[in-house]
């Protein structure tokens, strides 16, 4: 986990076509306390993701897809648990099912 905290994560935006950096808020940091259970993580997503465009975003680490998530007007989240292709985001690693 050392490699994500306090770490920039691209902030990626998913479009119907293609996925691009968001440019209102292109790199998120994380602390540890943020990865100690789902509902902390969720709960700074939200604050942070407050007064993003409503749509699916996705984190990019230097290993990969972090997390997906859909942010709803409000900055409401909704994490997604896999990718198309059935495969686990590496965030659910850390969260586990809490």
């Amino acid at each position: 986990m050392e490699q994500f905290v306090n770490t920039p994560m691209l902030v990626m935006q998913v479009r119907p076509e293609f996925s691009i950096v968001y440019k209102a808020s292109p790199k998120i940091k994380f602390k540890e306390e943020h990865f100690k259970t789902r509902k902390d993580f969720v709960t700074y997503l939200s604050k942070t993701a407050r007064n993003w465009k409503e749509g699916t975003y996705f984190l990019r680490s230097g290993d990969g897809p972090f997390a997906a998530f859909y942010v709803k007007k409000g900055g409401k989240i909704t994490l997604h648990k896999e990718n198309k292709n059935n495969v686990p985001y590496i965030c659910w690693t850390y969260l586990g099912r809490k």
